[in-house]
């Protein structure tokens, strides 16, 4: 961000942001410009201090409230003023859940959808998740182990997240010391850890290689705290396991998967129970053959297995093998064909569409602009759509629409507490 010359003034807020921070407007630099001011709140009245430019207005420092929000509620994390991991602790529980179900329906009807029908969010709250990325600095012989800072690459130290599960909070010190005979003085690392059903699994993301000695420390962390594999990624190249003991488990409807390195898995089990539970009611208990697109793992596969034939599709080979190994361990092998397949390039088509009952998509944030085209034009009874970007789905959910489905409902769920994310499941039928 571009820094501007600092001015102070004197606000109302008139709303929350894309980003959770609080947006004013002012004249300055000879003109209205949009502040963006974390930690302030609707109707609140603010000194703000200008500091950088972003997008269409400027960022400014929140100084001191002169009126503040009947919705303030007091953050329960010491760091939260300065840790950038959270946007939202000073928000009350009531007016949080409004927000995050209006940045659904926000999207939805800037895509031409009048009454979208989003239900109250599902909120998953405190200490559930079992996945975070921490960033490393070494310096001078110390690690500085946590999160960036807000809007800045300055790392926040942590020794607890009230966001995090017991298993990886009680990590972080010994990750924290483990790092001190593996990153060189000036290096930086981006730490990604699991939980898993059997112990913890490590990513670290580094420029060079691990040494010898390094490699040696990684050995002796994995022996000596309850994780099962250290795996290290530079730039480019794939992760290389360094030390492992077990090959790391999940749980998914009650079946075992192996985790492949770096694979995408849902943040909280809970959030993963809740998107699953939404799934399952949209596509209905009668549905004799679905397609999971973008399965990943199989989340949604496996009990969908459990009723109905899947065809199970992704991009990425080590996850789809990792659900095929599961269902056939399972007795669930001739209910699951699951094949790798890039669903951008490759989309199923009309033909293929046609002997589904159900059609299940989850993709990355980009949406399935691709694949959604072809299941407009398809007949397939009942679509459920997974999103984690209420802005590409209101893009694939217009194209359904427009080529003849009814928009039934939206489940909002919300598993990355006090953050502007938000999860989805919407049904559509013929």
């Amino acid at each position: 961000m571009a820094k501007v010359p600092q001015q102070t003034v004197e606000v109302v807020v008139d709303k929350l942001g894309a980003h959770g921070d609080g947006v004013a407007s002012a004249d300055i630099l000879g003109r209205r410009q949009n502040l963006f001011i974390a930690g302030a709140l609707p109707g609140e009245r603010v000194v703000a201090e200008t500091v950088a430019k972003r997008g269409d207005g400027l960022v400014a420092n929140l100084v001191d409230i002169l009126q503040s929000s009947a919705d303030r509620a007091e953050p329960g994390c010491r760091l939260f003023e300065t840790c950038g991991g959270c946007a939202l602790q000073h928000l009350g529980t009531q007016a949080y859940a409004m927000w995050k179900r209006e940045r659904v329906a926000q999207a939805l009807r800037q895509r031409g959808f009048d009454a979208p029908p989003v239900l109250e969010p599902v909120l998953i709250g405190e200490g559930t998740r079992r996945r975070v990325t921490f960033t490393a600095l070494k310096r001078a012989k110390h690690v500085t182990l946590g999160f960036n800072a807000r809007s800045s690459h300055d790392i926040v130290a942590v020794d607890h997240c009230p966001l995090l599960d017991d298993a990886l909070n009680a990590l972080i010190a010994p990750l924290s010391e483990a790092l001190h005979g593996i990153l060189d003085d000036g290096a930086r690392a981006r730490i990604n850890v699991t939980a898993c059903e059997n112990g913890a699994d490590v990513l670290i993301e580094g420029n060079a290689s691990p040494d010898l000695k390094a490699r040696e420390a990684l050995a002796v962390f994995v022996q000596n705290t309850p994780s099962v594999r250290v795996a290290w990624k530079e730039e480019g190249l794939a992760a290389e396991p360094i030390a492992q003991v077990a090959v790391p488990l999940v749980y998914l409807s009650g079946v075992p998967v192996e985790l492949p390195s770096g694979t995408f898995l849902q943040a909280s089990v809970e959030g993963e129970h809740a998107i699953r539970d939404a799934v399952l009611a949209g596509v209905g208990a009668d549905a004799a053959r679905v397609a999971d697109l973008f399965c990943g793992l199989g989340s949604f596969s496996i009990p969908l297995a459990q009723q109905a034939i899947v065809t199970a599709a992704d991009a990425v080979e080590a996850p789809v093998r990792a659900l095929e190994r599961a269902a056939g361990r399972a007795g669930l092998g001739g209910r699951v064909v699951a094949q790798v397949r890039d669903l951008s390039r490759q989309p199923f088509d009309e033909a293929e569409l046609s002997k589904f009952d159900a059609v299940v998509f989850d993709p990355p944030r980009a949406g399935a602009a691709d694949q959604v085209r072809y299941l407009a034009e398809s007949r397939v009874p009942r679509v459920v759509a997974v999103s984690c970007n209420p802005a590409t789905f209101a893009r694939d959910a217009r194209t359904l629409v427009d080529g003849g489905y009814r928009l039934l409902a939206v489940q909002p769920i919300d598993q990355f507490t006090y953050s502007a994310h938000i999860e989805l499941v919407a049904h559509f039928t013929r």
